[in-house]
């Protein structure tokens, strides 16, 4: 999307920024940590969901999942999966500590998530 909407310039200097930001190691680090933990996260938000939906204790709130889990059956899983691999692999070739930190909340939101489904399902 960015590459489609930046032009030539604008591209090449945020390509050079992110190779910039690849060369830190303790950058480069931070972001594999924190993508495993992402992964983590996204895993037992999976697990959690479907828990809590066929204990019959909670439903999917969020309209575009509830959709996919309508028509696409457990294919929404494999959906969300990719969805985190493409987001796991934006953060690993641009791990910038704007993005890191961005994305590190983001990963706690999720958590938090996570943590509220358990509830839900009467497993915490």
């Amino acid at each position: 999307m960015v590459w489609s909407l930046a032009n030539a310039k604008r591209r090449k200097k945020l390509g050079e920024d992110a190779q910039k930001s690849r060369s830190s190691i303790i950058g480069r680090r931070a972001a594999i940590a924190v993508v495993i933990i992402y992964n983590l996260v996204g895993f037992a938000d999976i697990f959690s969901t479907n828990y809590a939906i066929s204990s019959g204790a909670g439903y999917e709130s969020n309209p575009f999942i509830r959709t996919l889990m309508e028509h696409a059956g457990s294919g929404w899983m494999l959906a969300k999966l990719a969805l985190q691999g493409v987001i796991s692999f934006m953060v690993l070739w641009f791990p910038h500590w704007i993005v890191i930190g961005f994305f590190t909340i983001a990963t706690l939101g999720n958590a938090m998530v996570v943590y509220n489904n358990f509830l839900i399902a009467g497993m915490l």
